[in-house]
């Protein structure tokens, strides 16, 4: 059976970046022509190499908040499906200065929006996360209204509700995916799983803001087949609902010193080692955790990574790749 994305221009924005890597690597192989929108060449993703980098339609390294740059982009070349993934993901920096964080990630996603509007795209796939539910009832389901805390979740909050709106008032085939904490190989991020990771190959103890924080991990490839799924039954999806919303993560919750024991013992054996305590960020919340119903009964979405499952194989690529 041929893939229905199968030679169908699919633009990928955000592509250099973690998630944006693994998606393009993906559907190069489910035979979409892949176009790229980044602010850094794809080949700084430790992911891409020169021969899938050849494979790529075209490559747009471009500041995504530039307007006019983006509807000419989307003019010219008649995508038929968008991915957007482009945004300043950690909280860290968006705490320094939230200003470039609220441009690229609000402004970027409504360029996007108008750009497909103007253009009548079959699909519009909006990244955005379950930390926009901020201190609400657990677990978190897609009906729950978004109270983010901080800069960062607030910038996904509002792009998350802008892709609503062109949903609804514009009938535009828009889908949401709100994913839980994602890690995989090719994380280069200050994240907990590559940071601990990192930190042990470089012997060096593990860092931790309380070891009492819940959250739910999700491997990348479960992510991924997340997204593509969206695109899939993106038309059937509107006809239900305009609203089209899905939480992905793993159904399952660990504290971050779970997490980070679990990567000891399958890094070193299991030697014990002494976690390094560093200041609480400001309002995070303790614990938070979805409800993926939704995604398993419309999408037939599961899924297929444990978490030692998925450790496994991060570290697996992080240790063939530790001279880089």
């Amino acid at each position: 059976m041929t893939y229905f994305l199968h030679n169908k221009k699919v633009l990928v924005t955000g592509a250099s970046g973690f998630i944006g890597s693994h998606l393009t690597i993906a559907l190069l192989e489910k035979g979409a022509q892949v176009y790229t929108l980044s602010s850094n060449n794809i080949t700084k993703s430790p992911l891409i190499d020169k021969k899938i980098a050849k494979s790529i339609k075209h490559e747009f390294v471009h500041d995504i908040t530039d307007t006019a740059y983006i509807k000419a982009l989307f003019k010219k070349n008649q995508f038929n499906i968008c991915f957007h993934l482009a945004a300043q993901p950690l909280v860290d920096i968006a705490e320094m200065d939230p200003t470039p964080t609220f441009e690229v990630n609000i402004k970027g996603t409504w360029n996007i929006l108008e750009a497909a509007r103007q253009n009548n795209l079959d699909g519009v796939i909006i990244a955005s996360t379950t930390h926009i539910y901020g201190k609400n009832k657990l677990p978190y389901m897609e009906k729950f209204f978004p109270r983010p805390s901080r800069p960062y979740e607030t910038s996904k909050a509002c792009a998350d509700i802008i892709a609503q709106t062109y949903a609804q008032y514009y009938e535009m085939p828009v889908a949401i995916a709100r994913c839980v904490n994602v890690y995989g190989p090719g994380d280069t991020n200050r994240r907990l799983v590559p940071a601990t990771i990192k930190l042990l190959m470089s012997n060096k103890n593990p860092k931790i803001y309380a070891d009492h924080t819940t959250r739910d991990y999700m491997y990348i490839a479960d992510a991924i087949n997340g997204y593509l799924l969206l695109a899939e039954k993106i038309k059937f999806l509107t006809k239900i609902s305009p609203n089209v919303v899905f939480n992905f993560g793993t159904g399952s919750h660990y504290t971050s010193a779970t997490v980070i024991k679990r990567i000891i013992a399958l890094l070193i054996n299991g030697e014990s080692l002494q976690l390094t305590t560093i200041p609480m960020r400001r309002q995070e919340i303790s614990k938070q955790y979805v409800s993926i119903d939704k995604a398993k009964k419309l999408l037939g979405w599961r899924p297929k990574y444990s978490l030692n499952k998925g450790l496994r194989e991060t570290i697996k690529w992080y240790s063939s790749h530790r001279s880089k």
